[in-house]
């Protein structure tokens, strides 16, 4: 059977899979169980196959394209609008189906395993560090309710420990000892674990073209060059830089009606991870503007001038964004020479 597209609602054990044909008419719209979901994708002719970007659309993805398939992901925001009637998989899987179809919206590439592992360590380490974080400020507030009060940097409190578990003359009972030593052990593994998912990481990206390239940005350290290629499968997936800061949410939010144009704060839709990175790597960046003399430094130099501080962080990047999506979809290094020229 030739289909147009074939649609797919991903669940645990039962999908419901919708086909289409050029003049969009539905062909079918049945459910399938997980285990014969390939089977039944093998007795139709290779044409596109659509799904809502979810936790178990990379690996499905992967074994839909080794049919010969070839795969879409959709955002699951732009699927919503077309879904008419109650909430069901018959309309979810046709409402996917119709959002392919439409012309502004973009699809997502399927990632690789590649990607997939480094996005995956870029993820646990996040977890890690905000499990340390917090280990950190319950230990110094218990401290602080015995009438110790250390510096609010966590490698100064990591000094003071041995040191406030070595007075006597603290009031700190057998009890409270025993608590401080064990958050400051919970403390010292994670900080192993983070150096060993950090190294291989490293391990997995450093010999990489792509990441070298990346790492020519400033403003791009491992951490953002690793995280991007965890992130962005295909930088030509995006029209320009400007779709591609647009997708990380660093652009102003717009309401527009008649003659009337109003640009607001950022819309912060997208990867949340790359946009804090991004506008991380823009602050170290205007850091040190006024220390050289480039033509990226000397225009972040006059943004900073006219506007407030944080406004031309957030504007800077944007501009990085961009430099980023230039960088990746040109295969080829930075240069500063002509950035901003």
């Amino acid at each position: 059977m030739k289909c147009s597209v074939i649609s797919i609602d991903l669940a645990k054990n039962i999908f419901q899979i919708c086909g289409l044909d050029e003049n969009r008419n539905v062909l079918f719209n049945k459910k399938v169980k997980r285990s014969a979901l390939l089977h039944e994708l093998r007795q139709h002719e290779p044409t596109q196959v659509a799904m809502e970007a979810c936790y178990s659309s990379n690996p499905w993805g992967r074994r839909i394209k080794m049919l010969g398939h070839k795969v879409s992901l959709l955002p699951a925001f732009a699927v919503k609008p077309f879904v008419i009637g109650n909430k069901n998989d018959r309309n979810d899987a046709l409402a996917i189906a119709e959002a392919f179809f439409r012309p502004t919206i973009r699809k997502i590439e399927v990632k690789s395993l590649e990607a997939q592992d480094i996005q995956s360590l870029q993820r646990v380490r996040e977890r890690m560090i905000k499990i340390r974080t917090g280990d950190a400020n319950q230990l110094r507030g218990l401290l602080a309710e015995y009438g110790v009060v250390v510096p609010r940097t966590r490698v100064a409190l990591m000094n003071e420990i041995p040191i406030i578990l070595e007075c006597n003359e603290m009031e700190l009972t057998a009890t409270a000892r025993k608590i401080i030593r064990r958050l400051y052990q919970n403390l010292q593994n994670q900080d192993e674990q983070l150096d060993a998912i950090q190294q291989e990481l490293d391990s997995l990206v450093k010999d990489k073209k792509e990441y070298k390239r990346l790492m020519t940005i400033p403003g791009v350290g491992p951490v953002l060059a690793s995280a991007i290629m965890g992130s962005v499968t295909d930088a030509n997936t995006f029209k320009n830089g400007r779709q591609f800061a647009a997708w990380t949410g660093i652009t102003p939010s717009q309401h527009a009606s008649g003659d009337k144009n109003r640009m607001g704060k950022i819309t912060k839709r997208g990867n949340s991870t790359l946009r804090r990175l991004f506008i991380m790597g823009a602050r170290a960046v205007m850091n040190w503007c006024t220390k050289k003399d480039t033509s990226l430094h000397r225009w972040a130099r006059q943004l900073k001038s006219r506007m407030h501080g944080c406004k031309a962080v957030v504007a800077l990047a944007n501009k990085l964004a961009r430099i980023t999506w230039s960088v990746m979809a040109y295969k080829q290094d930075f240069d500063i020479n002509k950035a901003c020229a």
